[in-house]
């Protein structure tokens, strides 16, 4: 047997230290909290499959076979075309990639996504991720179709994007509310479409809870003046649980502003009466760029007082991700679609600068999130 030479060592030396650079010990899709090793020959091939998953999930949905899948026990696959009126062909080559790649093809131990009763994929059964994704109620199902429907579909070709607006040479980020890859992709260039996306994307809040983080308490006072004015803020439900939460806080000093669109905010009114002691801006920055972002701030900072505050509750992404803040740059990806940003510390200095205000603390929430309430007051 010959013996591997020095040079032949230090190759597969390199090649473990590069995959155990690779390693992860956070979880993955099954709950495990080793990822396997995979070399960059096999990366192409997890793409790929992670593509195929996506697509079979939405077309399983579109066709209803979550729901046409009982609840306890299983369904042949004779079965599903006479719920779902899809061919039984269209529906095992599907299945094939949920159902075989994905999962534990015995009946004893479910894995993965969609459980395949026989090893031939026979019968299928729900798994405790499938469980969840019917539509027909609110839960991750819905969760992800907004992904898919309102981010992917409209990002997925993106470099197309590019090369129809003559930037292939040299890219910019999408800024514009009303020209943008979503707006080039449902051919509605210069038609408003916020509302849309976010009515899409609206189960992603979760990650921002409007209290946790700043003290309101601490606006509270004998004077006259507003303690909090909510900007841009619906119909009132984060304002009443700022006030539920933060008792020292007067309602009737606590007002909701909200107009039809909050791209209007960027325009000269006398909408925000002067000199509160905050204002409170919740999920709306994040929808524009910051030429729009920074033009909704001046108009904040021309009704502040030297002593008012400008609380901003988004997320502020670091600038390194890791993978447990990794959705974080996933949805930064997501709200580009609209021309929105999501934004580093950094991010909000730089919209701060512009409006004539700097910045005083980011405040954080107790709990691990990425969400933070970003606190600013008139530059001095």
């Amino acid at each position: 047997m010959k013996l591997p030479t020095q040079e032949g060592l230090r190759s597969i030396l390199l090649d473990l230290t590069a995959a155990i650079d690779s390693y992860s010990t956070a979880p993955d899709l099954q709950g495990n909290r080793q990822k396997k090793l995979i070399t960059p020959e096999q990366l192409p091939n997890y793409h790929g499959l992670n593509m195929a998953e996506v697509l079979a999930i939405r077309t399983f949905i579109k066709l209803n076979v979550h729901e046409a899948v009982p609840v306890d026990g299983a369904i042949s696959l004779q079965e599903l075309p006479k719920k779902t009126g899809a061919a039984e062909s269209l529906l095992e080559r599907m299945a094939r990639i949920l159902a075989r790649i994905l999962i534990k093809v015995t009946s004893s131990s479910w894995h993965g996504f969609l459980g395949s009763d026989l090893p031939d994929g026979g019968d299928y059964k729900h798994t405790r991720f499938s469980i969840s994704y019917p539509t027909s109620q609110p839960g991750p199902g819905q969760l992800f179709l907004s992904i898919y429907d309102e981010w992917f579909k409209n990002m997925h070709n993106f470099d197309d994007y590019l090369v129809d607006r003559g930037q292939l040479g040299h890219a910019q980020e999408p800024s514009d509310p009303l020209r943008n890859s979503y707006t080039w992709t449902h051919k509605q260039d210069g038609t408003p479409v916020i509302q849309t996306f976010q009515v899409g994307m609206s189960g992603l809040d979760i990650a921002i809870p409007p209290t946790g983080h700043f003290d309101f308490n601490s606006l509270a006072g004998d004077g006259d003046a507003i303690q909090l004015i909510d900007v841009g803020g619906g119909h009132g439900v984060v304002l009443k649980q700022i006030i539920d939460v933060h008792t020292a806080l007067n309602p009737a000093k606590c007002v909701l502003q909200e107009r039809p669109d909050v791209i209007e905010m960027a325009r000269a009114s006398k909408a925000l009466p002067e000199s509160a002691e905050a204002y409170f801006l919740r999920m709306i920055l994040y929808d524009y760029g910051d030429s729009v972002g920074i033009a909704i701030l001046s108009h904040l900072a021309a009704a502040m007082s030297p002593t008012s505050r400008v609380l901003i509750c988004e997320i502020v992404i670091p600038q390194r991700v890791s993978e447990s803040d990794f959705a974080s740059a996933v949805l930064d990806q997501a709200v580009m679609t609209i021309g929105g940003k999501e934004r580093t510390q950094k991010g909000f200095e730089q919209l701060f600068k512009g409006a004539g205000l700097e910045l005083v603390e980011v405040w954080r929430y107790l709990v691990v999130t990425p969400g933070a309430c970003v606190e600013a007051r008139l530059k001095r």
